[in-house]
């Protein structure tokens, strides 16, 4: 069973954000699973790093989709992002740093609870306005 399941709830029927959620949801699910599957620092540094990276890359297609919409609260859902890249670039480094002493579940838990609230909160308020310019 997954450690975070996709449901339509999720979906803000913009095809590549949906995409990205799901990716974004894939990788937490493999975090999950190679922690609870004690398959190594190595295993686990590996998905970190692909997961920071995708952050990145989402945060800045979705704020060119906000951009080419209009999207008037666009600053403040990019502080949102930047402040978020940060916060998990730094968990990544200190993990990296000390992967024994890093706390994987209590991570794991913000990353569920920080990916759904951002979906389901910040992100749908995005929705009109790119449904407006018929981006997605």
């Amino acid at each position: 069973m997954p450690f975070m399941d996709w449901s339509d709830e999720y979906a803000t029927g913009i095809t590549d954000i949906d995409n990205d959620h799901q990716a974004l949801f894939m990788f937490v699910n493999d975090l999950h699973d190679k922690i609870t599957g004690n398959q190594g620092d190595d295993a686990i540094a590996e998905t970190l790093a692909g997961l920071v990276n995708y952050v990145n890359v989402h945060f800045v297609r979705e704020e060119n989709f906000m951009d080419e919409a209009g999207y008037a609260d666009l600053e403040d859902h990019a502080e949102a992002h930047r402040r978020l890249s940060a916060r998990v670039f730094a968990l990544k480094e200190q993990f990296d740093e000390a992967p024994r002493d890093f706390d994987n579940e209590a991570f794991l838990e913000f990353l569920k609870g920080w990916l759904t609230g951002h979906i389901l909160y910040t992100d749908m308020d995005y929705v009109p306005a790119m449904k407006e310019a018929k981006i997605g």
